[in-house]
């Protein structure tokens, strides 16, 4: 959830000390809540185009001119992104140690309570870690509350930031990470070493010839949707049944409309600020209603299968890798690089042509949407945030071995570059090997059936280059590699929505109704316009106080 609550205004007072276990339980509460209704961590996040931002006169934050120790002893928490101990992060922290000089101390909650643990540790500064890796939703709400320390001089004073291996979208990701701290200033309370990435739409190049559709009329183009939708009919005819099956109707996360972009568009499913500065709810507006009836439109013509509303994404994944004519499908909106590859190796596992035409945005889309990386944090526990800045956050990019450490983990633990055999298990018959100094994976120690990949940071998405070049590279697909710069030329990054405790307390039920209507009137059980009344006169009273508190 993207929240900012101005506990302050909440408690009617001043605000408390953050030993005030009354200022914690309300937070935790929030959390929890959010969490019972069944959001995700992003599920409330509005989404609007992002461009550069220059809006760092925020108070606080480093100054360049002061003196920097290394840090002593410090704690940092982080879920399963980073490698897992079951995976060998003994020997990822023991490298870590040696490389940056420093003494951690690592808390690893499970993943799946991870937001709750935090939540517990935020609950006094004696509990609280260090160093905290949050997705960007939780990073507003503890930014918002004064709980994370403002990095934006201490970036802008980087190495990192100085060193010219900064990727070109290194602005967009980083300008997206400007939030609202307790004084209402935006500032950069975080880093993400890496972009979000998100999803760009996939089409069969065999589903096209099977259709009769010249390749060089879509790819590269960018296509209106009467010209999309007219391929789509096309592909849906010749094999006798839908085209696209996609992971629900709607997501149930930001960005919601991810999975159906060519056919939401500009629509927003939640709030958002429009061109004249105040905030709206989408979903009320004509855009929405517009792109409701496209969505019931296709579904009536057997264009979009029925059975998304049901659809994980591994549903959907498997009826893009069916090989069962009746229930596979042709087009599938999803993640972009690394991704690429892998629908790629799936499709020709089975034994199916696996070309794909990874399309353009859409005229009327206009972009697509990458999310928000999570984002590493120094809280207001820590003695020494200056240093834990320069010699920990700050080296994460070094463009050496720690960058080396944070991308692929332990060197003899995940990979090497040693002259050797190596085999995975149940595959002994095909052993690969390896001259001195060829970087190479190494079998998996959790999964020994299966090569180790990635750490934290994937090569492809990572914000800055390595110093002498990338010594793994030709282990990066290419299809990968050009899929990941494909997608970064043509999307823009999200920025969260501030939430105001009106939105808080009403988000789940909103949600509720939302997804209810787009279920209905996608399957033909309601037109557009009952769709809405049903909207208007179930949430329509909660949306207005949202709007209202926004709009203060």
């Amino acid at each position: 959830m993207v929240i900012y609550i101005n506990v302050r205004n909440i408690l009617s007072g001043a605000f408390p000390t953050r030993t005030n276990r009354e200022v914690y339980k309300f937070m935790r509460k929030t959390v929890k809540k959010l969490t019972a209704v069944g959001l995700t961590l992003t599920s409330v996040m509005g989404l609007v185009a992002c461009g550069s931002s220059n809006d760092s006169n925020a108070a606080g934050g480093s100054s360049s001119s002061k003196e920097v120790t290394k840090p002593d002893k410090f704690t940092i928490m982080c879920d399963s992104t980073v490698v897992t101990e079951t995976n060998g992060a003994a020997a990822f922290y023991e490298q870590l140690k040696t490389a940056t000089g420093l003494d951690f101390q690592w808390t690893r909650p499970d993943h799946s309570g991870y937001y709750d643990a935090v939540a517990n540790a935020f609950n006094s500064d004696e509990t609280m870690p260090d160093v905290v890796l949050l997705s960007s939703d939780y990073y507003a709400l503890y930014a918002s509350n004064g709980f994370l320390w403002n990095m934006t001089d201490a970036w802008n004073s980087s190495e990192t930031k100085k060193s010219g291996r900064l990727i070109s979208t290194a602005d967009n990701v980083l300008s997206a990470l400007m939030v609202n701290g307790e004084d209402g200033t935006k500032a950069m309370y975080g880093f993400s070493p890496y972009r979000g990435n998100g999803c760009c739409t996939y089409i069969k190049k065999a589903w096209l010839d099977a259709a009769g559709i010249n390749t060089a009329d879509v790819e590269g183009k960018t296509l209106d949707f009467n010209t999309y939708y007219g391929y789509l009919k096309q592909m849906a005819a010749n094999k006798g049944h839908y085209v696209i099956s996609a992971p629900g109707f709607i997501s149930n996360e930001a960005p919601y409309t991810n999975y159906l972009p060519e056919f939401y568009q500009q629509a927003s499913y939640t709030f958002y600020k429009n061109s004249s500065g105040q905030y709206v709810d989408g979903f009320a507006e004509d855009k929405m209603k517009e792109a409701l009836q496209r969505i019931q439109t296709a579904v009536n013509d057997g264009i979009i299968d029925k059975e998304s509303v049901n659809n994980s994404t591994s549903n959907a994944r498997d009826k893009f890798y069916s090989t069962d004519a009746g229930s596979e499908s042709g087009v599938f909106t999803y993640w972009a690089g690394t991704w690429a590859n892998t629908l790629k190796t799936q499709l020709a596992t089975k034994g199916l042509d696996n070309e794909l035409i990874a399309i353009k945005p859409i005229k009327e889309l206009g972009t697509y949407v990458e999310r928000i990386a999570p984002c590493w944090c120094i809280t207001s526990a820590a003695k020494n945030p200056e240093g834990i800045f320069k010699y920990f956050i700050d080296k994460m990019l070094d463009g050496g071995d720690v960058q080396m450490l944070w991308t692929h983990g332990a060197k003899g633990t995940h990979w090497d570059d040693k002259a050797e055999t190596v085999t995975v298990e149940k595959k002994e018959d095909q052993p690969k090997t390896y001259t001195e100094g060829q970087f190479h994976y190494l079998p998996g120690i959790e999964k020994p059936d299966q090569w180790q990949t990635k750490n934290h940071i994937d090569p492809i998405l990572s914000i800055a280059n390595f110093t002498n070049g990338y010594v793994g590279e030709s282990l990066i697909p290419e299809v990968a590699r050009e899929n990941g710069e494909f997608f970064a030329e043509n999307s823009q990054v999200a920025v969260p929505l501030p939430m105001t405790s009106e939105l808080s307390n009403n988000i789940g039920d909103i949600n509720t109704a939302r997804t209810y209507v787009i279920a209905q009137v996608a399957l033909g059980y309601m037109t557009v316009d009952e769709g809405m009344d049903y909207y208007n006169k179930t949430v329509g009273s909660l949306s207005n106080a949202v709007l209202k508190s926004l709009n203060k």
